[in-house]
């Protein structure tokens, strides 16, 4: 259900920060191309038969061994006249538990509001680091599907006390290649920096204006940013 206790308050605070907030958005990218610059991360496209973990099920749907995650699956389409062709198959990804999409926020006296912005690499990357929202994934991943480690800041959206939730709503990811896939969009602001449990060393606090000037330029800006940024 969505949720907006809090979203008229901070549009009050977005609007008071502007006459102090930094524009400039050179010290982000400096930053994330020395951030760049320092990680290990390299992806190959490779065969799917090559694909450790994966593998097709009797109707040639491929499924990860753990059944979470998403598959890849078939759909056929009756289209009628709405579409360029009045029926088509394709591949579709499978994922109905979705996920969650989430920005931090805080406001201090010297920056006014700033979002915390994550440098994430992602196989697909051009560049491999995007600035991505603080908290990016599935419900298959904060279950620890993958036996690794915990994703980054959930820990934020479970505190009991030191944050308010700004709006959350449910968005349908891109329904031409997710098929009835919903995510939990957030903006948590944060009251007590100290719920941040997680490393930050790929994270950054940027401006709502220096974040506008990051996404006129090319591969920098996740636009799951823009998506969560739009309500406020």
């Amino acid at each position: 259900m969505a949720e907006r206790a809090h979203l008229e308050w901070f549009r009050e605070r977005i609007a008071a920060s502007l006459a102090i907030e930094s524009r400039d958005p050179a010290p982000i990218l400096a930053w994330c191309e020395e951030r760049r610059r320092s990680i290990e991360f390299r992806a190959d496209l490779i065969g799917l038969d090559q694909v450790r973990d994966w593998s097709r099920d009797a109707q040639g749907n491929v499924r990860h061994k753990s059944g979470q995650f998403f598959g890849v699956e078939g759909v056929r389409i009756e289209s009628g006249d709405l579409r360029e062709v009045k029926s088509w198959d394709q591949p579709i990804y499978t994922q109905p538990d979705g996920g969650i999409l989430g920005l931090i926020a805080r406001e201090t006296a010297e920056n006014g509001v700033e979002f915390f912005l994550h440098a994430k690499a992602e196989p697909g990357n051009i560049g491999i680091l995007q600035l991505g929202p603080s908290i990016q994934s599935t419900w298959s991943n904060i279950r620890r599907a993958h036996a690794g480690k915990r994703p980054p800041m959930v820990e934020v959206l479970t505190a009991e006390a030191g944050v308010r939730i700004v709006y959350r709503a449910e968005h349908n990811e891109e329904g031409g290649r997710f098929w009835r896939k919903s995510n939990d969009n957030v903006v948590a602001f944060l009251d007590d920096e100290r719920v941040i449990e997680t490393d930050t060393t790929m994270f950054c606090w940027a401006s709502l204006s220096q974040i506008r000037e990051l996404a006129l330029m090319d591969n920098v800006l996740s636009p799951f940013v823009k998506t969560i940024l739009f309500p406020l």
